[in-house]
């Protein structure tokens, strides 16, 4: 499998080549994929089923979309839908890889570490960014901190979680001498799995994200990566 365009996009956006490992998906992953579209009115269609598909999720009592409810929304004929998406997790899945792409842009931009913070300051400002980002597009909170059903949908933020990983780690490389035996990226995602944990709990207590578990993150993080990194990497 080539690269995926989320890992396309990270990699313009930090300047740097990211290798991540090969998680291949599940067969009913594949089945749940959408077919993407190759004519220019096929784009446009594709796009607007997106873009509805965005506003019924993003309603509090959205976790589930209907294909006929999609069609009636859209006001698109119900076999364009299917074309697209065959079952309705194909539907979340493009949700899922459409806000995969707006991360790219909007976490990972101009990361500098504030003076004296070194490689905390870089981790603690791409979760604070996270924050900002799940709070900014409810729909994307909810297919990436919710329970659902859509296998592809899981696959593809499983895939997220070390591409972002990778990016972090790439710009750890651009800006701070590594020791030629770290191997960080299993360990960044694994913080990226944990400050999730954290924040889906908070949701399901709380409907948001508070300071209080997003801080408990932050702890987290700093305990499980000051082992592997040292309270400090020297700057280049």
């Amino acid at each position: 499998m080539g690269k995926s365009r989320s890992i396309v996009l990270w990699e313009a956006r930090i300047g740097l080549p990211i290798d991540t490992p090969t998680h291949q998906p599940s067969d009913l992953a594949i089945a749940q994929m959408p077919r993407k579209p190759v004519r220019s009115d096929g784009v446009a269609t594709y796009e607007k089923l997106v873009s509805t598909i965005d506003t019924i999720f993003a309603r509090d009592d959205s976790r589930t979309i209907s294909l006929k409810e999609l069609a009636d929304a859209a006001n698109v004929p119900v076999a364009s839908v299917y074309h697209f998406f065959p079952v309705p997790e194909a539907a979340l899945a493009a949700l899922v890889e459409q806000y995969i792409e707006k991360a790219a842009v909007e976490i990972m931009s101009n990361l500098e570490p504030a003076e004296g913070s070194n490689w905390q300051g870089i981790v603690n400002e791409i979760f604070a960014r996270g924050r900002v980002f799940n709070e900014k597009y409810p729909a994307a909170k909810k297919v990436r901190l919710c329970p659902h059903s859509s296998e592809s949908a899981r696959y593809l933020l499983l895939e997220s979680n070390w591409t972002l990983a990778a990016a972090i780690a790439s710009e750890f490389d651009r800006l701070f001498v590594l020791a030629p035996h770290l191997h960080i990226v299993d360990d960044l995602a694994m913080t990226i799995i944990l400050t999730d944990a954290l924040w889906s709990t908070s949701i399901a207590l709380h409907g948001e994200i508070t300071d209080q578990y997003a801080a408990e993150a932050e702890r987290a993080v700093a305990s499980f990566l000051f082992p592997v990194l040292g309270a400090e990497l020297p700057e280049k």
